[in-house]
């Protein structure tokens, strides 16, 4: 026997294991377990006596020799005994049957046959049945289990065999977990390859319970011989096995699909075939499959998480410009009906789940294109800005179909119900397009189900379109108030519509500005007359049309929100809009589209502000002059010079030239910045006799009314106001009084001023600004009524009438007591030397009293009596805050 090991195996006796190895994988071909299972057989019984010589050769040759000593020697049996070994022949035929060893029916006959036999036989011979049992390689632990019941081995464990108890009880409770699976579905044809895949299916479930996935993938990708049953069950575990693995098999795939096809599972073992067909598509990279299947499986309801996971992994590698966008779709907000009990409506409101904000928090934004990556920033915000998303708005013109989704998901918290509306009748051929519409329809079915039923929004609309334009607004809606129906309402304010006139003017009575969000420049237009939105179509007749007209809406929003961005997205993409040829806008995306620009400045300069509308769009514009008029407390003072001389110089080339002279000096007003002053002054003078009179006068400071130049016309007084104010504010501690203020204001906000003398009027207020901010940073102390002594501090008119006449009386009546003190004294000689003590004191008190009161008045000019009795200023000056009259 020992010899024909390696004449089976074609090689010499020897003790080199991967000698062994490569034999037996050579010979593997010629013995495959189908054609030739007897040969398999012997093969393999070779190679594992071939490996178990090659690890032990002397325990192997002893054993084999114990073997024939054993054949050798007879020994007569006792009648007990042969039946014993009857019973246990019987078992060990049965165990070593391909076609048995795994019937059940086998196994009960098996057991029948115990009435066969007395009593006593059977309670001798059943613990070698179970000795046999736990060396028995592979047995079926379910058939197992009715030989365990059937002769009671855990019952009289204990009291029979207490010294094997724990090796018994071990075995016992092997057998009772049970089958990995259905044994009876291997092929009974040949009992190594039954116990090689059984084998192979125990390892590969203990790696997969117990080791790590490298592990089992390792194992996986080798080579081997095995015969999968048609066993569902087992089947479902392999290619779990697989799944777990990563591991592609086409197989797997197919059986998966034929599961799914015969449909003669339980729901539940449908549902985890189509996961697993999934899991195998992605694996092959079948990349069109893979998604239906993900996409098929999502639809189900189950494997939803996993199947959104695997859907957005797709998307951003097969389709990443769609990725931001499925975030939003796969959106999932759980909302409460409106009719139910709980009145927190704030559980009625769709919004961002914490995962939807997780996956937009992980993408990076540089990745898109600028107008993508505004959406992943808008939603990202806590209180969704409709200005960001404008441009993506604006890309959409009916024939890109990316933009359109994208379309669809910003009208889920911008939209009005038409576009609503319009999202749930939406429809795609393409199935991925399509599984974004159906989650977006979802969405957009809850904001409908929201905007329509919630009582404070029909509370709200309520007010807003009665027509009784003195009806005051309902103080739940107050921004300020304690409840949050001011929330909801700023929520609906989100989502543009048309209004009627009377539902603007309750807007601009009862609404902070900034809480009108996308009504801002609806209700500020129609206000102002500057401009009226046109009447939106019927959506009933024509859909896109109506679009249309919302984008064109949009487009006037986005020109007076960020006029500079908007002219390079229009340049860039050509972008075509359905505009009237009387429409304010036109002639403005008419230099936008067809204007020969190449930057901002040229742009800037081919826009004339001959109308409010383009006032208020380049009040917008970056670094423009509207825009410092507009915002004259945000100026940069450093720039100005350089738009002087780059940006504003096209613009300013033809403006009056004394008004240029006064920029230039509000400009130019520090010391170091005289001889430049100078220069520039002259240069705009020329050789113009009054220019030159002009620029030296403002140069000295002197004979300011010059400007006028024989002139009483309102623009000259306006040039004389602003010189005087620029000399006085030149100085550090220069600061306007509010009247002073205000007559700035009214010269910067009035459109028919010339733009020059407004700027001039805007570049004051910030110098003011600007002044007063330092006067404000000096750690001067607080004034008070009573310190009288503080030669350069402050003091009202109450605090002068207390200095001046309180003490002047408390001096007085000293005086009237000095006699009397002198006398005591015995010192009536010095009578008249505390007298004029006295009259000193009260002279010195009233000259600090003056000098306080001036103090208190003053604005950077020169000490001046006659200020004595204006109005004290309310602002810190370079004597420090007024008195504060609480603290006093």
């Amino acid at each position: 026997m020992n010899d024909n090991i390696w004449q089976l195996l074609g090689i010499e006796k020897t003790t080199d294991i991967a000698t062994i190895r490569q034999a037996y994988r050579a010979k593997l071909p010629n013995h495959h377990p189908e054609t030739d299972p007897d040969g398999f057989k012997a093969l393999r019984a070779a190679y594992e006596n071939a490996i178990e010589y090659a690890k032990s050769p002397e325990k192997f040759a002893a054993e084999l020799e114990s073997d024939s000593s054993a054949q050798d020697i007879s020994q007569p049996l006792t009648e007990e005994q042969l039946k014993e070994n009857e019973i246990c022949t019987a078992y060990q035929m049965l165990l070593n049957d391909p076609k048995r060893r795994f019937n059940v029916d086998e196994w009960q006959l098996f057991i029948s046959s115990f009435y066969d036999y007395p009593m006593a036989i059977i309670d001798s011979v059943k613990w070698r049945l179970l000795e046999i049992s736990t060396q028995a390689k592979n047995i079926s632990q379910s058939c197992a289990k009715l030989l365990a019941e059937s002769l009671r081995w855990r019952q009289q464990l204990m009291i029979e065999k207490p010294e094997q108890y724990e090796k018994y009880e071990n075995f016992l409770e092997y057998i009772d977990s049970g089958d990995t699976f259905n044994y009876a579905s291997l092929p009974t044809t040949n009992i190594v390859l039954q116990d090689a895949t059984i084998d192979y299916i125990a390892h590969c479930h203990w790696l997969y319970w117990w080791r790590s996935q490298d592990e089992l993938e390792s194992f996986l990708m080798q080579d081997t011989v095995i015969c999968l049953p048609d066993d569902k069950d087992l089947m479902m575990q392999f290619a779990n096995f697989y799944r777990v693995a990563n591991i592609p098999n086409q197989s797997i795939l197919d059986y998966a699909l034929q599961r799914i096809a015969q449909n003669d599972d339980d729901e539940r073992n449908i549902i985890e075939w189509r996961f697993l067909a999934a899991i195998q598509y992605t694996l092959l990279t079948d990349k069109q499959n893979a998604l239906q299947a993900w996409i098929d499986l999502y639809n189900t309801g189950h494997y939803q998480q996993k199947a959104a996971s695997w859907i957005a992994g797709w998307c951003s590698y097969f389709a990443q410009e769609y990725f931001p966008l499925l975030c939003i779709a796969l959106n999932d907000c759980y909302c409460l009906a409106p009719t139910s009990t709980d009145n927190n409506f704030y559980n009625i409101v769709p919004q961002w789940s914490t995962i939807t904000v997780s996956r937009l928090a992980q993408i990076d934004p540089s990745d898109y294109s600028p107008e993508i990556a505004s959406f992943i920033n808008w939603a990202l915000e806590i209180n969704w800005n409709y200005r960001q998303i404008l441009p993506l708005l604006l890309l959409d013109n009916g024939t890109n179909r990316l933009y359109r989704l994208y379309r669809h998901a910003i009208m889920l918290c911008h939209g009005n119900q038409t576009l609503l509306q319009q999202i749930l009748e939406e429809q795609s051929d393409d199935i991925f397009e399509q599984f974004i519409l159906q989650n977006l329809q979802r969405q957009a079915k809850q904001h409908l189900v929201w905007l329509t039923e919630l009582e404070p929004i029909k509370a709200f609309k309520d007010w807003l379109y009665n027509s009784d334009e003195d009806l005051p607004m309902p103080i739940r809606f107050d921004i300020e108030s304690d409840n949050d129906d001011a929330i909801y309402v700023r929520l609906w304010l989100d989502r543009f519509d048309l209004i009627p006139k009377h539902a603007k003017v309750h807007l601009y009575r009862y609404m902070k500005y900034f809480n009108m969000e996308m009504f801002d420049w609806q209700v500020y237009f129609d206000n102002e007359q500057y401009y009226q939105f046109p009447f939106p179509p019927n959506a009933l007749i024509d859909k896109e049309a109506y679009w249309q007209w919302y984008r064109s809406c949009m487009l006037v929003l986005a020109i007076t929100n960020n006029p500079l961005e908007t002219a390079k997205l229009i340049k860039k993409e050509n972008s075509d809009f359905i505009l009237t040829d009387d429409d304010p806008f036109l002639p403005l995306v008419n230099i936008f589209k067809y204007g020969n620009w190449q930057n901002e400045s040229e742009l800037y300069n081919l826009i004339i502000n001959n109308n409010e509308i383009t006032n208020c769009v380049l009040s917008n514009y970056p670094n423009s002059i509207e825009n410092i008029i507009t915002n004259p407390y945000d100026t940069d003072f450093t720039q100005i010079p350089q738009h002087l001389t780059g940006f504003w110089q096209t613009k300013l080339a033809n403006e009056n030239p004394i008004y240029l002279m006064l920029l230039y000096k509000i400009v130019l007003n520090k010391t170091a910045q005289q001889s430049q002053l100078e220069h520039t002054l002259q240069t705009i003078a020329g050789d113009n006799l009054n220019l030159q009179k002009i620029a030296h006068t403002l140069i000295n400071e002197k004979r300011l009314t010059l400007l006028a130049v024989g002139s009483k016309s309102k623009a000259a007084k306006q040039a004389i106001f602003i010189a005087k104010l620029a000399k006085h504010l030149s100085n550090p501690y220069g600061i306007c009084i509010q009247k002073q203020i205000n007559a700035l204001d009214q010269l910067r906000t009035d459109a028919s001023n010339n733009l020059v003398l407004r700027l001039c009027a805007a570049l004051l207020l910030a110098e003011n600004q600007e002044n007063q901010e330092k006067l404000n940073a000096q750690s001067l102390p607080k004034n008070g009524y009573f310190q009288f002594w503080r030669w350069n501090g402050r003091t009202n008119n109450k605090g002068f009438f207390i200095q001046t006449v309180w003490m002047t009386i408390f001096l007085f009546l000293i005086e009237t007591r000095i006699p009397a003190f002198l006398k005591n004294l015995d010192l009536q000689n010095f009578d008249y030397l505390f007298r004029g003590m006295l009259f000193c004191l009260i002279f010195i008190n009233l000259i600090f009293a003056i000098k306080r009161r001036v103090n208190d008045t003053d604005t950077g000019k020169r000490f001046n009596i006659f200020r004595l009795w204006q109005p004290s200023i309310e602002q810190t000056n370079r004597y420090g805050p007024p008195i504060n009259e609480k603290e006093n």
